[in-house]
């Protein structure tokens, strides 16, 4: 018996490394890339282990990186999942957390508004934004949240351009989620369930559109990303352009060749 006892506990022992291992080897360390930063307006910072320093196009990006901008400031980012957010003037957003899988080519991503606005289209990514309000979650869809007003006036602003995002406050005890459809907007409240979805403030929508737009510098000469996706430079934009392949035009126009010979 002690023996079958004793081949028990190893048994045991080893199921418990061996999981202990598998999650391990999943937590993605600090120090993993997750992105890049594409373009910047104005002032924008990264912040990383306390440090601050001025974000700059092609630079890397990082979990647990922080992005901050100044008054009439933007920055673009671009993640590996293909996921590309835009963040707004006297913004604050970190990732707090990603998760890529180069098998199935998707991730698990969260990203933290602090402050300020942002316009996210959502790659291959089961996304969620959170702020000090509520979270946001999303796959394969466009839309802008925005966090407004101080203390119990604080709420977050969700708009979805396209497709649909699942919304709930951020505090576990409190019920209730809606899901906001394409046109449709919704606030979450400090400590209260989210609005019922309603049609856009096009006034609102445009306000944010514009603050989230990203006009500034750029890198200097061709670039590509780590993903391959080849880019064409204007000035002070990035425009995605992936490669062109056009087949021979098919034509029923006769031609006549009129040969002289001397």
């Amino acid at each position: 018996m002690k023996k079958h006892g004793l081949i028990i506990l190893i048994c045991l022992a080893l199921i418990f490394i061996t999981t202990a291992k598998s999650y391990s080897d999943t937590d993605a360390d600090d120090d993993t890339e997750v992105g890049q930063v594409l373009t910047v307006k104005g002032s924008v910072y990264l912040i990383r282990d306390s440090q601050r320093n001025n974000a700059e196009p092609q630079m890397q990006l990082l979990l647990k990186d922080t992005v901050e901008t100044d008054r009439g400031a933007r920055a673009k980012l671009f993640f590996m999942d293909d996921s590309i957010l835009n963040l707004g003037e006297l913004s604050k957003v970190k990732v707090k957390e990603y998760l890529y899988s180069p098998e199935k080519k998707r991730s698990r991503s969260i990203y933290r508004l602090i402050s300020g606005s942002l316009k996210m289209v959502v790659g291959r990514s089961d996304l969620e934004i959170h702020t000090p309000t509520a979270v946001a979650a999303a796959r394969g869809t466009k839309f802008i949240v925005w966090v407004e007003g101080s203390g119990d006036n604080m709420y977050t602003g969700i708009i979805t351009l396209e497709s649909e995002v699942v919304v709930k406050n951020i505090v576990k005890g409190i019920t209730g989620e809606v899901t906001v459809k394409s046109g449709q907007m919704s606030r979450v409240y400090m400590d209260k369930p989210p609005e019922a979805a309603q049609p856009i403030d096009m006034k609102i929508m445009r306000q944010f559109n514009d603050q989230t737009m990203v006009l500034g510098n750029t890198i200097k000469g061709p670039g590509r990303l780590r993903k391959g996706i080849p880019m064409q430079l204007t000035e002070g934009l990035y425009m995605f352009q992936p490669p062109v392949f056009q087949e021979p035009v098919e034509t029923s126009v006769p031609v006549t060749i009129k040969v002289i010979f001397p």
